[in-house]
């Protein structure tokens, strides 16, 4: 999934667990970035794979149990808000890699064991898929459904609360 949907989705799902004010708005930005948008950065320093799998197993489901669960129990010290503020961008990143069509490794970083294409519901808007034959919805689709669920939380945050 590309990074505007991981940012609007997990920015979207950290304000309904959020009172809004600005402290709050300014977090909930601050760890979808690092936790939702930044962590797919390790594709720079992993170039060796093929551009449609260079995922490393901090973006399966075990590196959310080994980083983002210890991140997030320890940053809680500091500010209860925070617990939630990790944990969710994090699984939502997660959440999304998982719907799009690309190789998985649910078991990384202990097992080989792969799982041929995601979910197989999203796929990049590019002609290589198209040459592939491989069948999915365009993640473009899921932007537009993000930027609608988010305008959404905010009408409710800021005038049905």
């Amino acid at each position: 999934m590309n990074k505007l949907n991981h940012f609007i989705f997990a920015l979207a799902l950290c304000l309904i667990f959020v009172e809004l004010n600005f402290l709050n708005l300014f977090y909930s930005i601050l760890f979808t970035l690092i936790f939702a948008v930044f962590i797919d950065y390790d594709h720079k320093i992993f170039k060796k794979k093929p551009w449609f799998h260079q995922r490393t197993w901090i973006q399966e489901p075990l590196g959310f149990v080994f980083i983002a669960i210890p991140t997030a129990f320890l940053l809680s010290f500091l500010n209860e808000l925070f617990f939630t503020l990790v944990l969710v961008p994090y699984g939502t990143h997660i959440l999304l890699d998982y719907l799009c069509v690309f190789e998985t490794y649910p078991l990384a970083p202990f097992s080989k064991v792969k799982k041929r294409e995601g979910l197989g519901i999203f796929i990049p808007n590019s002609e290589k898929w198209k040459e592939w034959q491989i069948k999915g919805v365009s993640e473009n689709y899921f932007l537009v459904f993000n930027i609608i669920f988010i305008f959404l939380i905010l009408i409710f945050k800021l005038f049905l609360q």
